[in-house]
């Protein structure tokens, strides 16, 4: 039998197609501050000329709620007013984790002579003596030195993670995926800063100080280890304990000490690293 006109469905009007979130008016309209993002959240840079660091407006996920209070937690641990610290301003869970905030970006992209991602003008290529590189390598050690005594691993050494302040002095950063007290981390090292080994393995003190090793490399060469290789021909070199030679830099024999984990504290490579500095000073 024919089905009748008052039988049919009425007809619905088409709907529109929602925007994607990136393009949405009104989450654009939350982000007009942002001076940087992760796989956690946005950087708001804000009136008072402080930074915060809060979760996508998107996306509410406990998880990077939880990584961003950890990271609070941190601040909390470590020593308050230190020169290689940021200086944590408040954190609750609706507005997120208020920051000292850092104009001239992070060391990477100083090194690259790249325009940090803040609202300095571009400045192009920058000449840094052996005595600043030395300074840097010293002010990532004792960084890490500070996370290392008070029970947090970092989980993420790189150049990226350390920020320059006014008188281009390292302050170290990034917590939301370190290890407080043993707890799991949710971050892990780039493959040039990897020590090679199952990824479910927690860090260690070794993997850190591998880590830092190839930051120190990076902070003598202005490249990361073999830049020109992909990653796993990176990870495969590494596991075979095949290293860029660092004979010629300053601290190179320091820098293969923590690739072949033969150093055992952060604080033993700041001390050799502040030995040189101070040779390094007295020729001058």
């Amino acid at each position: 039998m024919a089905i009748t006109a008052a039988e049919l469905i009425p007809s619905q009007p088409p709907q529109p197609i929602p925007l994607p979130p990136h393009l949405d008016p009104a989450i654009l309209a939350t982000r007009v501050d942002v001076i940087n993002g992760g796989s956690s959240g946005l950087i708001h840079l804000l009136p008072s000329n402080h930074i915060r660091k809060n979760i996508y407006p998107e996306h509410l996920d406990e998880r990077c709620m939880d990584n961003i209070e950890l990271e609070s937690r941190i601040y909390q641990r470590l020593p308050k007013n230190h020169p290689r610290l940021l200086e944590m301003i408040r954190y609750s869970r609706d507005e997120g984790l208020v920051l000292e905030y850092m104009p001239q970006g992070d060391l990477g992209a100083y090194l690259r002579g790249e325009e940090p991602m803040t609202r300095l003008p571009e400045r192009g290529a920058v000449e840094i003596t052996p005595e600043q590189r030395l300074q840097w390598a010293c002010d990532a050690a004792e960084g890490l030195q500070l996370l290392h005594e008070n029970g947090v691993l970092h989980c993420d050494v790189r150049t990226a993670n350390f920020l320059l302040d006014d008188n281009l002095r390292l302050k170290i950063i990034d917590f939301e995926g370190s290890s407080l007290d043993g707890c799991e981390p949710s971050s892990l090292e780039i493959a040039r800063c990897f020590l090679p080994r199952d990824p479910r393995e927690p860090s260690t003190a070794a993997t850190e100080l591998f880590a830092l090793g190839s930051t120190i490399y990076e902070i003598m060469t202005g490249k990361e280890p073999y830049l020109e290789l992909g990653d796993d021909e990176v990870t495969a070199l590494f596991t075979e304990k095949k290293f860029p030679p660092v004979d010629e830099l300053p601290c190179g024999d320091v820098i293969m000490k923590c690739w072949l984990s033969k150093v055992h504290s952060a604080k033993e490579v700041r001390e050799f690293i502040e030995e040189t500095l101070h040779d390094f000073k007295a020729k001058d």
